[in-house]
């Protein structure tokens, strides 16, 4: 069902800030690196790479309390020595992806006792992948099976308190979906894929759908936070893809100048790309009002991806020409 836009409302605008970087130390010999999650109290999950062709390759960290915690990739046979990250919880558990040398398929990983490992799955599963994980240490994300002789998709659930087990999500579509990400009441956002990707939002067993705006049939869902949903908006015809928040009443309102929206925290902070056309400029926005925009330098570029609950932004920055990637925050002063 097709919602109209919601007008944003007038409120008070927001204190410039004026983003101060810090870029994240790296081991001994990592090459790059960049921060793909937050943890909200001063932690940052992300990876660094040791070289393409390296023995070592990419892993998992941590960066919190001046310190780096390294959790390697997936020591499993059968898997490339890289993997991705798309969660931190606020005890410092990372979620993240590896990939099977034979055919890139995913498989769900999680930090554990210093090291990474394999989540369980669906019986018959082919893949896995993990898309977030809440202060609590519940994952989600989908598991990939054979369903009338062809691939399909289902969301599931990795519960922290009950560790070693893995639960398809029920009272949804029946249809491909994938979880992509979870609050801390235990609400789960959920992509259902029925020709066009529209969001829903699950609990407990029960599961609505998020309308539309007006002429959208496709949805990148991007974040979740304190009943807030953010995601990429495609239409139907002749409007390019926007930015759009749902607020707490699930009302959809396009971001002004919002071109590829990123991340949400509890605040309503929402980091992501502009419109401008050159690529090269992020913004910052409190709820429907962009507060500020960090551009390339002319000697230094960036990208954005983190809006983390203590109000930093962060994501991975590099020297102009020719620099590598750098684990990078930003802090409002």
């Amino acid at each position: 069902m097709a919602g109209a836009v919601a007008p944003a409302t007038a409120t008070a605008a927001p204190r410039a800030c004026v983003w101060t970087p810090a870029t994240l130390p790296l081991p001994a010999g990592a090459l790059t690196g960049a921060v793909d999650a937050a943890d909200g109290s001063g932690g940052y999950a992300g990876t660094i790479s040791y070289g393409a062709d390296s023995e070592r390759g990419g892993h998992a960290v941590l960066w919190k309390n001046g310190k780096l915690t390294d959790y390697g990739n997936l020591a499993a046979p059968g898997y490339q020595n890289w993997v991705t990250v798309v969660g931190v919880s606020d005890a410092g558990t990372v979620a993240g992806m590896a990939y099977r040398e034979a055919d890139g398929l995913p498989s769900a990983i999680r930090s554990r006792n210093g090291a990474m490992e394999r989540l369980p799955e669906l019986p018959g599963a082919d893949a896995s992948r993990a898309e977030g994980i809440n202060d609590r240490g519940d994952i989600v994300g989908a598991v990939e099976t054979t369903v009338n002789g062809g691939p399909r998709w289902d969301p599931v659930i990795w519960p922290a308190d009950k560790p070693g087990t893995v639960v398809k999500l029920t009272g949804l579509p029946d249809t491909e979906a994938v979880a992509t990400g979870i609050d801390q009441d235990g609400t789960v956002l959920v992509s259902v894929d029925g020709g066009g990707r529209v969001p829903y939002l699950w609990k407990d067993g029960k599961a609505r759908a998020l309308p539309l705006p007006k002429g959208a049939f496709d949805v990148i869902t991007r974040g979740i936070s304190n009943g807030r949903v953010v995601g990429q908006v495609s239409y139907d015809v002749g409007d390019p893809s926007r930015s759009v928040l749902w607020d707490r009443d699930g009302r959809p309102s396009v971001l002004p100048r919002g071109d590829d929206v990123r991340s949400i925290n509890r605040d309503g902070r929402i980091v992501g790309r502009t419109d401008a056309p050159d690529w090269h400029e992020f913004g910052v926005w409190q709820l429907t009002t962009l507060g500020s925009t960090l551009r390339y330098a002319s000697d230094r570029g960036l990208e954005l991806t983190v809006s983390g609950d203590d109000g930093t932004i962060a994501g991975r920055s590099w020297k102009i020409p020719g620099g590598l990637d750098e684990p990078t925050i930003w802090s409002c002063r």
